[in-house]
């Protein structure tokens, strides 16, 4: 089912096609990955939109995609980076599993930060996870391409000289997981 919204994309107004359940028009699942180098934690996987038809082609994101129905954040998440990036997930920080009977397993997972994005041609809620990956990067050319590790400090540098550069669900996890960082201690600084 779906509906008709009305947004702004930054130059215009335009209808978007959205889920509806209900009469009620929907925000679209998204779960995406601060994926950090098992060897490296000082390294994260950053990738540039390739998709033609999209107005943010060639800007910088983490990875992630629709959550898809009957997945749990585990089977979503590493089907994602795995699809967008080539990597193997080996660690996923918040992540806990309650089963309450053999036929059904409820997932309640504390995420890095929940991002909304209510305005633009895909409004949707990133559900954002900290998740450590092994193996080399690779791009999907129609999706993602320039899919390679970055220093934390680059990152952070070209966050602070390009926003614009960041699709801005990205750049708004980005932001959570550098104040995550700040608060826990557990970053310095590669020289």
């Amino acid at each position: 089912m779906t509906g008709r919204y009305a947004t702004w994309n930054g130059s215009e107004d335009e209808v978007v096609v959205v889920p509806s359940y209900e009469g009620e028009n929907l925000m679209v699942p998204v779960i995406r990955a601060i994926v950090r180098s098992t060897a490296d934690r000082s390294r994260i996987i950053l990738q540039r939109r390739d998709d033609p038809t999209e107005s943010v082609r060639g800007a910088l994101e983490i990875p992630g995609g629709r959550w898809r129905a009957g997945e749990s954040p585990v089977d979503a998440i590493t089907r994602e980076v795995r699809e967008e990036t080539g990597l193997d997930v080996t660690g996923i920080t918040g992540i806990s599993i309650d089963r309450l009977d053999d036929r059904r397993g409820i997932a309640s997972i504390e995420p890095l930060v929940v991002v909304a994005g209510v305005h633009g041609s895909f409004p949707a809620i990133h559900t954002v996870l900290i998740v450590e990956a092994t193996g080399e990067p690779t791009s999907r050319l129609d999706e993602s391409r320039d899919v390679r590790w970055w220093d934390l400090a680059a990152v952070f540098e070209e966050m602070a000289t390009n926003r614009s550069g960041f699709i801005p669900s990205s750049y708004a996890a980005l932001r959570s997981y550098e104040t995550w960082l700040g608060s826990t201690g557990v970053w310095i600084a590669s020289s």
